[in-house]
């Protein structure tokens, strides 16, 4: 069976009012599974997830739609959410000969549509109405560790502006470098925002905010590399 993984991290955080749609997988908050329709149309919605992973055997082709990300949901106040972007990794066995294609409002890196066709990690960013940008980080299953997800309080930057994850935090392998994710649950709705970040040979990671950005209470969402 195919499976999407979902982090609803504004549920998750305890916020109310979140949901989301795949196919027809029902609501729910922190880390749910959910079977991916093989030939199915599925669609994300403005309340989706920021992190999907999609794993095992698709049986069939699948057309994934993102249009409904590109707008707020209605009496949030409706706005574009340009700037917004998630992170999908793609990890099916047979995603060479039963591909997800990707579709929007517009375009997606100036085409109709994206097919996806092969094992690796897709950082999509929505830049105007309807129209995305999508980076493709190709990697074999075997080079991305687990995702985990690491709450934090405004009480861990320890008033000197850094946080630092240990590995014994955050359990993965220790590796040279990361991929993270770092969302304020202070906001609403919550944001992903940016921060420095320094990668230890021990495995620790530090995050490092502006000196005047006030102490924030977030998740981490970490995924290790093998290079």
């Amino acid at each position: 069976m195919a499976k999407f993984f979902y982090e609803n991290v504004a549920a998750a955080a305890g916020f109310s009012g979140e949901s989301f749609d795949i196919a027809q997988g029902p609501a729910n908050t922190g880390i749910i599974d959910v079977l991916m329709s093989a030939g199915t149309a599925s669609a994300l919605t403005g309340d989706a997830p920021h992190v999907l992973v999609s794993t095992g055997a698709l049986g069939a082709a699948n057309a994934l739609s993102i249009a409904g990300m590109e707008s707020e949901t209605a009496g949030e106040g409706g706005a574009a959410l340009r700037g917004r972007f998630f992170y999908l990794s793609v990890q099916n066995t047979d995603i060479s000969t039963n591909n997800i294609t990707v579709s929007a409002t517009s375009t997606i890196n100036g085409l109709a549509t994206l097919v996806i066709d092969h094992v690796g990690d897709y950082l999509f960013h929505h830049i105007a109405a309807g129209v995305w940008r999508v980076n493709t980080l190709a990697t074999p299953a075997q080079s991305f560790a687990t995702l985990v997800r690491i709450p934090f309080t405004t009480g861990d930057w320890g008033g000197v502006n850094t946080y630092t994850i240990t590995q014994a935090a955050h359990g993965l392998t220790a590796h040279n470098s990361y991929i993270i994710q770092v969302i304020n649950t202070d906001l609403s709705p919550v944001e992903q925002v940016d921060v420095e970040m320094q990668f230890a040979a021990s495995g620790n990671i530090t995050l490092r905010k502006a000196p005047r950005a006030a102490d924030f209470n977030g998740i981490a969402i970490i995924a290790g590399t093998l290079d």
